[in-house]
């Protein structure tokens, strides 16, 4: 059993270290405007996430079927959900930039959240909660993904909860850990050049999803 969730447990760390559009959103919102907005979005990515797993959860205790039809429109929304978010954000920073609204910030002043535009809770959830619910192929990972690891208790209830739970925790740590990050000052330095390019990712995932789904 320890073996069974210590390979869980890896897998599901590389999976959510590696970027996507769910990290790139959530470097984007740190890097522009803070840990709190970042904080904030993880909040949503990871609510998300459990209305994702428990859906995959009563596929795989045969609840219900999700239909493919409406799993590839979800997904299509969800892609022009993605692009919006990078092609709205790229166009706001060129503005602000050309309008001279934007001025760079010595490295003392950079450290200080109050500085940086700011962005409310609301907004900031609901994007994290946009582009991880926008993406029901999760649903169909997690269906695939959970029965490899269903047997570390003798309950598949049980089973689940934990999986669910190591899932939540991690999930919620990563992104986290990558919003705290982009608070240090090599980052905050180049936070507008990181910011370019994660909206750039959030569009070509967008567009690269679209095009997959078609």
């Amino acid at each position: 059993m320890f073996e069974i969730l210590l390979a869980y447990i890896l897998a599901v760390f590389l999976l959510i270290a590696t970027p996507g559009p769910v990290v790139a959103l959530v470097i984007r919102n740190a890097s522009l405007y803070g840990f709190k907005s970042a904080f904030f979005t993880s909040i949503g990515t990871n609510f998300a996430s459990l209305i994702l797993m428990a859906l995959a959860i009563t596929v795989i205790l045969g609840v219900f079927e999700i239909s493919p039809s409406i799993l590839s429109i979800i997904s299509l929304l969800g892609c022009a959900f993605i692009f919006y978010l990078g092609v709205s954000s790229l166009y706001q920073a060129f503005k602000a930039h050309q309008n001279k609204l934007l001025q760079e910030l010595d490295t003392q002043s950079l450290l200080l959240d109050d500085n940086k535009p700011q962005k409310a809770f609301s907004p900031s959830f609901l994007e994290g909660f946009g582009i991880a619910i926008g993406n029901p192929k999760d649903i169909i990972f997690f269906v695939a993904f959970f029965p490899q690891f269903i047997h570390i208790y003798d309950s598949i209830l049980t089973s689940l909860s934990v999986l669910v739970l190591i899932w939540i925790l991690l999930d919620f740590s990563i992104l986290t850990a990558y919003a705290i990050l982009m608070q240090k000052v090599i980052f905050l330095q180049y936070k507008k050049i990181i910011g370019i390019m994660s909206d750039i990712i959030l569009m070509f995932v967008g567009v690269f999803g679209a095009y997959y789904l078609l």
